[in-house]
């Protein structure tokens, strides 16, 4: 009996210590953090932080930083870039910095320029020291990598963001989102190279409530990759958001949003 207080004695103080350090995760996979409207969501995948070879004798991790300062900060301000979908490299591996930007296929071209822009801001403080890093912005998301990324299905990082406001029915909101999530993933992947971005409403029945909804893929995606990210996102928004009367589903390769008020 003594030895086991003694352990306890000696074990709890480290687990006081520990606890507050476990990170905060939202699902079952999610991962990465929001500002406090989640206007922005990011997340640093630590795939060899920049620092790790930062040494006189091989410059990795400062030809990197150069080469990620330079490809992120020339896009948002040129005109001859389009500014709904962007994808670009510069370097030479291991210092090669490939970029993806895709804007929301409802938005403004103006309003993609300053989303690209205040995203990658963001994301450079954010995530300064890592070389795979993505954060989603209600009107834009922008990633980069020091691995290909272009016409590659990637569905993590994933992450929650899921509405505050409780709903009563949840099974009759069901009954109409996940229909309306089908068919606009349809339409989203039949999209083209440069937009596979679709929009739609539906009413909920007795209530009238009305569901909006958005879909979108990375148009660097071919039709099929575009179908199976957002099709196997749909349980997302169920284990996230299936009690309330919004959310949204991130990854980086597709999303999927729905809101019980026009957004």
């Amino acid at each position: 009996m003594g030895s086991s207080r003694l352990l306890i004695f000696f074990i709890l103080p480290i687990l006081l210590v520990l606890a507050p350090l476990a990170p905060t995760i939202v699902g079952h996979h999610t991962t990465g953090f929001c500002t406090d409207t989640a206007d922005y969501c990011w997340s640093c995948v630590n795939n060899g932080s920049m620092q790790t070879n930062n040494n006189a004798s091989n410059g990795g991790s400062s030809i990197y930083r150069q080469n990620l300062n330079t490809l992120l900060s020339s896009f948002p301000s040129d005109p001859q870039i389009n500014p709904r979908f962007y994808s670009s490299s510069l370097g030479e591996a291991p210092d090669k910095v490939n970029a993806i930007a895709v804007c929301r296929g409802d938005v403004a071209l103006e309003d993609c320029r300053t989303c690209f822009k205040n995203s990658v801001t963001l994301l450079l403080q954010k995530c300064a020291d890592q070389k795979i890093a993505i954060i989603w912005a209600e009107r834009c998301t922008v990633r980069y990598s020091n691995i290909s990324i272009f016409g590659v299905l990637k569905d993590e990082p994933l992450k929650f963001v899921p509405s505050p406001n409780d709903i009563s029915n949840a099974e009759e909101y069901k009954q109409v989102r996940d229909p309306l999530f089908e068919n606009l993933s349809e339409k989203a992947a039949a999209g083209d190279s440069v937009l596979k971005f679709a929009a739609g409403n539906a009413s909920v029945p007795v209530t009238n409530e009305i569901i909006y909804a958005t879909v979108q893929c990375s148009p660097d995606l071919d039709k099929q990759n575009c179908s199976d990210c957002l099709k196997n996102s749909m349980p997302d928004i169920t284990e996230c958001c299936g009690t309330v009367g919004g959310g949204r589903v991130l990854k980086p390769s597709c999303y999927l949003r729905f809101e019980s008020n026009p957004f």
